[in-house]
């Protein structure tokens, strides 16, 4: 038996050569195709699905440790550092995703690429979270609540080691290391706070001690990860060009604004609601963030291969590849919203008096959805440099975020964010979409998909506003259905893309 598994070109039942299970796994989660993202979302999803545990286990930590109110001030400070340290890291991170993914092999122009970006976006963090700290009291007074100027200062570090942790996850994405990039940025973080937030607990720390554990959660990932660029054998710094700053002050610009999800929508709920609303909300935004859990894996794998296909111009398969990429985000996204939707009632109380997360988590739903669709060819955007468009969609997004609510709220209350979200995912999105078709041939909505939008979003309207079993069930049969039919037409264009590029 054991020869006959493993034994090479012995005739099978067809007369054909029977392949070793080895090479028949290899072709299943090979370099190409639809293999290849399998294998990143094998690996990546386990190390993430430990990420989904440490983020429900840190929420429920927190919201122990702190008081609700303290806990609501607490996430508008760290919403507010967040935005900071994203914005600049993903800054630097996609200059080194968009130089690295193009020569992967090059270690000593990855070595000094990194050193500059670190340093840039390091001295960058810094002179904001001064500011920050400084304008603590000033802010405090804005949004009428004093106890916010301690978290401001004490989060203040944290800013800075979130945007050195983001850029080395660049590094590491440029050269297709996906997971590893997953483990040290999410995973990492998470298991340091479940482990020092329970001791913090244990010996009686005050409460500005969970903003140290914040910090040290991001600094010790950055130390493991930034190792590299402490090597002796490659000296020397590597330059940004003009362009390279062009193109990282605007997917800051970019990232800046787009970032609304548990960040800039934190701040505006702070300045409209009491703080035991922002902490249902604050709760709601964090689970919400998770319906982009195998998303996230698919685009971090898609955006380096992107970058080499543009780089040797096989515009075919780039077609082809953001085909497949497409159908496995929108599959992806549709079943794990309805998987999230299904626990949640059995989740939610968990966290103590938080029963009004469950409705902000059915509405933060349908932006989600609704940007599945166009997630791969806005990845493909950036990956493509083409940063005047991007920062446009999300400078208008954020203003819709921002102003929108403060007319709607007295009509919609604290549901006037996420309907914000919903009518910028709406209006904002199909320009991407023109864009991809127009620069490279890609067509990223047909009309059944707007068909499959609308059934979806009606569905996920009735359930917000029932949140009964029957509509619980209603809308993850719905969304499973979507989910499985994406996913088996990927299956069928994966394998030809993948046979079609083993022959290539």
């Amino acid at each position: 038996m054991v020869k006959g598994l493993t034994g090479a070109g012995k005739p099978g039942a067809g007369g054909r050569p029977t392949a070793p299970w080895r090479q028949r796994l290899g072709r299943v989660f090979g370099g190409s195709g639809i293999g290849a993202y399998l294998r990143v979302v094998a690996v990546g999803s386990g190390a993430r699905m430990f990420g989904l545990a440490s983020q429900f286990v840190v929420l429920i930590l927190l919201s122990r440790v702190l008081s609700k109110a303290a806990f609501g001030e607490m996430m508008i400070a760290f919403g507010i550092y967040r935005v900071i340290g994203t914005a600049l890291g993903v800054g630097g991170s996609l200059v080194l995703l968009f130089h690295i993914s193009r020569h992967p092999d090059d270690r000593a122009a990855e070595v000094r690429l990194h050193r500059s970006s670190a340093l840039l976006a390091g001295a960058a963090s810094c002179i904001l979270a001064l500011a920050g700290a400084l304008g603590s009291g000033w802010i405090a007074a804005a949004l009428n609540k004093p106890a916010l100027a301690e978290w401001m200062v004490l989060l203040a570090p944290f800013a800075v080691f979130s945007t050195l942790l983001v850029v080395a996850t660049g590094a590491l994405e440029g050269r297709s290391r996906v997971s590893e990039s997953i483990l040290i940025g999410e995973v990492a973080p998470s298991a340091a706070r479940i482990v020092l937030l329970p001791l913090a607990a244990l010996l009686a720390l005050p409460e500005s001690a969970v903003a140290h554990v914040l910090t040290l959660s991001v600094m010790v990932p950055w130390l493991w990860a930034s190792r590299r660029i402490w090597a002796r054998d490659v000296p020397g710094l590597r330059a940004w060009t003009a362009w390279d700053y062009q193109y990282c002050a605007k997917f800051v610009g970019a990232t800046l604004f787009a970032n609304q999800l548990g960040a800039i929508d934190l701040v505006v709920a702070g300045a409209l609601f009491p703080s035991a609303i922002v902490a249902d909300y604050a709760v709601a935004s964090r689970i919400a963030a998770l319906y982009a859990f195998f998303q996230l894996i698919l685009l971090k794998r898609f955006a380096p291969r992107a970058g080499h296909l543009l780089q040797v111009k096989d515009e075919a398969a780039l077609r082809s590849d953001t085909a497949l990429c497409r159908r496995l985000t929108i599959g992806c996204t549709a079943l794990t919203i309805a998987g999230i939707l299904l626990v949640a009632p059995y989740v939610l109380p968990l966290f103590g008096g938080y029963g009004g997360a469950m409705t902000f988590l059915v509405w933060l739903a349908v932006p989600s959805f609704v940007t599945s669709f166009y997630a791969t060819s806005d990845r493909l955007l950036v990956i493509a440099g083409k940063a005047d468009i991007l920062l446009a969609l999300t400078v208008s997004s954020f203003l819709l975020l921002a102003l929108s609510p403060h007319v709607t709220a007295p009509w919609l209350g604290s549901a006037a964010i996420p309907a914000a979200m919903i009518l910028s995912a709406l209006l904002l999105n199909p320009i991407v979409a023109v864009y991809a078709r127009r620069l490279y041939g890609i067509v990223t909505i047909r009309a059944s998909d707007v068909a499959i939008i609308a059934l979806v979003c009606a569905t996920l309207v009735y359930h917000a506003r029932t949140t009964s079993l029957a509509s619980t069930l209603a809308v993850c049969l719905v969304l499973g259905s979507v989910g499985a039919t994406f996913l088996v037409s990927a299956s069928g264009s994966g394998w030809r893309l993948g046979q079609r590029l083993r022959r290539a």
